[in-house]
C-alpha cells in the first residue's frame, strides 16, 4: 500500500513539474507571442546562414577553425542585434534582455575560444556560468520554454 502511494505521489510530482515547465504559466514564457514568432523566424534565418558556412569541426588546422568560429559568430551577433532591436517592452522586455545578455556572454566565450585556437591552444570549448548554469543551457532553456527552437545554442563549434 505504501509503495502504491509513493508511486502515485511520484507520478503526481512529475506531472505537475511538466505542466509548470511546459505550461503557459511558466515565468519565462513571453506573453508577446508575435515577437516570439518573429524571433523564431530570425533565428531560423541565422541557422540557415550557419548551415552555408563550413563547420568548425571540419577545419584543417587551428587557425582555420578559429576563422570558421569567427565567421559563424558574426552571423549570431547580427541575429542577437536584430532581436535586441525588436525586443518587446515591459516584463517581456526584461526577460528578453536577460536572455540577450546570456547571448552576449556566449558570443564572448566563442570569440575567446577562437583567440585561444589562434594562439595554438587546442582545447575544448568552455562556456561561462551564469545563475548557476552554463550560458548555453540558459539560451536553450529560454528558447525551449518559448517554443523558439532555432534560438538556442547552434552547437556548431563541435
Amino acid at each position: 500500500m505504501v509503495g502504491i502511494a509513493v508511486i502515485v505521489l511520484f507520478a503526481a510530482f512529475w506531472i505537475g513539474a511538466t505542466i509548470w515547465f511546459f505550461g503557459d504559466g511558466n515565468p519565462d514564457r513571453l506573453e508577446d507571442r508575435e515577437w516570439v514568432a518573429d524571433a523564431e523566424a530570425r533565428c531560423a534565418e541565422a541557422r540557415d546562414e550557419l548551415d552555408r558556412l563550413p563547420p568548425a569541426r571540419d577545419a584543417t588546422d587551428l587557425a582555420d577553425r578559429a576563422g570558421q568560429i569567427e565567421a559563424s559568430n558574426a552571423v549570431l551577433a547580427d541575429m542577437a542585434a536584430d532581436l535586441a532591436a525588436s525586443a518587446p517592452t515591459g516584463d517581456d522586455g526584461e526577460l528578453v534582455g536577460l536572455w540577450l545578455n546570456s547571448w552576449e556572454t556566449y558570443l564572448g566565450d566563442r570569440l575567446a575560444h577562437a583567440e585561444a585556437l589562434r594562439a595554438g591552444e587546442d582545447r575544448q570549448f568552455r562556456v561561462s556560468v551564469e545563475r548557476g548554469e552554463g550560458v548555453d543551457a540558459l539560451l536553450d532553456a529560454f528558447a525551449d520554454r518559448n517554443r523558439m527552437p532555432s534560438c538556442g545554442d547552434p552547437l556548431d563549434i563541435g
